[in-house]
């Protein structure tokens, strides 16, 4: 190839790079404006529940994400941080664990539960984050560490709904970049740890989106703009976080904040005592 040949190739690949795509932000906005709608009926319901959310980073994200919608919708939902019973309607929020250590957060969980911090709460949900799962996760045995503990909460604390959360997802490389990686051998970043989130998630519905009892962060994360997200990995097609919900591939941007936090609002307030299967 001659030194013409290379840099015209090269200025081809930069440009597609820097492509701008306004007709799809600009559905893209009119989608989320419609997603990020919550009924006035929905606010009331959320207003008198009682909640308790054990999360990291991409939690906070869910949170700053109610508050917007909060303040936009008037609504009177209090948030506040701390690991003790609820004693007034909202959502009580903590740290959980470490990331990059699933295990901890799973026990720290339990026993902030088992030491009151559900104490009259209508609902109670923990959440992992991308950043605990990599290519060597054993996402079989992690799931069933998370289902075994969240049963057995449910047992313990029979007043209060348990709710599983499937993992949130990260984005994927794609377009020239992920194709200069494939033709040096390197794989695109984001693919092999979503397959292990892909397995984990899958487990997690198997067991509770039928009782009602699983909050489905992945999917919300999934889906925008009437897209579905994906990747394929080793010939399998999995879910990955919509790149217009996030700018740096994990954390949710404000976009990214409203759509999930109004997903995470709806699937609040339809919950009830007598709607759950325990």
């Amino acid at each position: 190839m001659t030194m013409r040949n290379k840099c015209g190739w090269w200025l081809i690949a930069a440009t597609l790079l820097i492509l701008p795509g306004c007709n799809q932000s600009k559905r893209e906005e009119t989608s989320m404006a419609i997603a990020t709608q919550i009924n006035r009926p929905e606010w009331r319901v959320l207003e008198k529940m009682r909640v308790v959310f054990g999360h990291q980073s991409v939690g906070w994200n869910i949170l700053n994400g109610v508050e917007l919608l909060n303040t936009r919708n008037g609504g009177n939902l209090t948030i506040r941080e701390q690991r003790t019973a609820p004693k007034t309607h909202g959502i009580s929020h903590f740290a959980i664990g470490n990331n990059g250590d699933p295990l901890s957060k799973i026990e720290d969980f339990a026993a902030a539960i088992d030491a009151g911090a559900a104490q009259n709460a209508d609902v109670a949900l923990m959440k992992l984050c991308y950043i605990d799962f990599n290519a060597a996760t054993d996402a079989q045995q992690l799931a069933n560490s998370y289902i075994a503990n969240l049963d057995s909460l449910a047992k313990r604390h029979p007043k209060t709904n348990f709710v599983a959360v499937t993992a949130p997802l990260m984005a994927v490389q794609t377009g020239p970049k992920a194709w200069l990686k494939g033709l040096i051998g390197k794989q695109p970043g984001g693919y092999v740890d979503n397959l292990k989130r892909a397995e984990f998630n899958t487990l997690l519905r198997k067991r509770y989106l039928a009782t009602g009892r699983l909050f489905d962060l992945a999917r919300a994360e999934a889906e925008s703009g009437g897209k579905s997200c994906q990747a394929s990995v080793n010939g399998q097609i999995v879910e990955a976080l919509c790149p217009e919900l996030t700018n740096d591939g994990g954390h949710l941007n404000e976009r990214g904040q409203e759509l999930v936090a109004t997903a995470f609002l709806n699937f609040a307030s339809s919950l009830s005592t007598e709607q759950v299967a325990k």
